[in-house]
């Protein structure tokens, strides 16, 4: 084999890498930004390619190179994802890192192949030197099928871990790109090292110390399998954290549903008490008359009917608890100068403990959007509909039209602020909450925005609630 032959190979494998490189970028891509099947962000893996081969045309080193490209694939990912950036950047270090500990390993088993081949060598022939180059194409196309194998391997393992987590935080991009970068900056010196001239004479690493050819692809799979373990346990600490969240959230709903339970015990003990007494109100009430006293009895009968609108509900729902917290939210929103109006009659097709759930956090965040604008501007409407075996619960509400989206989440984000951490916060959980309630019926949460008016829908399935609720979780 001829230089010109071998230098052929050499590009063709050198775009190769390119290919390889840009298709698990992709794949990388996907699971980190949840790309759908069907909508690959193609994209961005065609800036990859036409950057990569547009300066590997020119006088740069492939340091400059990757700098260039990631530089560039993080820019459209601000375009596209605005604040997912992090992700790009571990894409783009977790890329170059599998690329430079998969070249470790193929480096490694091309020196290797090489140097067994030359040693049956005889120098002394006259196709000494196309020998020489066919030892070498035979050794790079080994490392080349080598160097694939493994970058597909390990993307395809990072792919699996990494898949379906929607949530990236900064700290996390650092955390898990520790390993990305030591392997990428491993990479780089042992090629800087591989020759090197030294005034008249070429000092080559691996003639010099032959020990490194099995001892660096021994540090690149440590390097890969320590990267693994630390995506691992992120990921198991980011589902403990949820759990977390969400037991703290059951608690807070367990606490309200309760309170709201002795509410409308109070209330009906005052009911109680007031039937007890309306025997001792009639004697004093005929006594007055008996006396005389026709200004007394007036004040004394505007006194009790003052009583009994504090005891009187607007909204009669169905059911003691229902009737409890949309009166109470009805009296809050009142208070506020906000208009209130409900059409809602419980009819016991789902606990109603998880109606009471779904009932608090719409309302309450309802009304605390009507809280930011001018008393009276701001209206809130409850209905509960029924369709064959489906429940409509819709709220609408007057708002500021100020709805910040939530990072990894279609609901809104909330514009609370809280002292406790984010991940035991009971701040912006109320959508959240509602959705996972309406999953359990096999329903779901549709939010729309009209103008200044929020509208949300949570369709549930009559008799399809899961066996977990509230009361299940104690």
């Amino acid at each position: 084999m001829s230089q010109s032959e071998f230098e052929i190979v050499g590009s063709i494998s050198e775009i190769w890498k390119i290919v390889i490189q840009a298709a698990m970028f992709l794949v990388l891509w996907a699971a980190v930004f949840g790309t759908k099947k069907g909508k690959r962000d193609d994209i961005a893996a065609v800036l990859f390619i036409l950057v990569n081969m547009m300066l590997g045309l020119l006088p740069f080193e492939s340091g400059v190179r990757y700098v260039v490209v990631a530089f560039t694939v993080m820019g459209y990912a601000w375009m596209k994802y605005k604040r997912q950036i992090g992700k790009a950047v571990f894409v783009m270090l977790a890329i170059y890192n599998l690329h430079s500990l998969s070249f470790l390993i193929a480096n490694s088993i091309y020196m290797e192949v090489t140097n067994m081949m030359m040693k049956e060598l005889d120098v002394l022939q006259e196709s000494y030197m196309q020998q020489v180059y066919h030892c070498m194409s035979v050794g790079l196309i080994a490392s080349f099928f080598l160097y694939t194998a493994l970058f597909v391997a390990m993307t395809a393992i990072l792919h699996r871990l990494i898949k379906g987590e929607t949530i990236m935080a900064w700290q996390d991009v650092l955390l898990l790109s520790v390993l990305n970068f030591v392997g990428s900056m491993i990479a780089k010196i042992i090629v800087g090292l591989g020759i090197v001239k030294i005034d008249d004479r070429v000092f080559i690493l691996f003639d010099e110390k032959p020990d490194l050819l099995w001892k660096m692809p021994l540090i690149a799979v440590l390097i890969f399998v320590g990267e693994t373990a630390l995506i691992y346990f992120w990921k198991r600490y980011r589902i403990l954290l949820v759990e977390r969240q969400k037991h703290f959230v059951a608690e807070q709903q367990v606490k309200a549903m309760k309170k709201r339970l002795e509410e409308a015990e109070n209330f009906y003990g005052s009911i109680r008490k007031v039937r007890h007494e309306m025997k001792n109100h009639m004697s004093n009430i005929k006594g007055l008359t008996e006396a005389g006293q026709y200004g007394e009895i007036e004040e004394y009968v505007q006194r009790m009917d003052e009583t009994m609108q504090e005891l009187e509900y607007k909204y009669v729902t169905g059911n003691a608890v229902t009737d409890v917290i949309i009166n109470d939210k009805w009296r809050r929103a009142k208070k506020a100068g906000i208009r209130f109006d409900a059409d809602f009659r419980y009819g016991g097709e789902i606990p109603v403990f998880d109606m009471g759930i779904i009932l608090s956090n719409l309302l309450d965040n309802a009304i605390e959007a009507c809280e930011k604008l001018e008393s009276g501007k701001g209206f809130i409407r409850l209905s509960l509909k029924r369709k064959k075996q489906f429940l409509l619960l819709e709220v609408d509400n007057s708002f500021d039209g100020n709805m910040p989206v939530r990072e990894g989440s279609s609901l809104p984000a909330t514009t609370k602020q809280s002292t406790l951490p984010d991940i035991v916060s009971e701040h912006g959980i109320g959508l959240e909450n509602v959705r996972d309630m309406a999953e359990r019926y096999l329903g779901g949460v549709s939010i729309k925005v009209k103008g200044d008016v929020f509208h949300v829908t949570v369709m549930l399935q009559q008799g399809k609630g899961v066996v977990e609720t509230g009361n299940d979780i104690l």
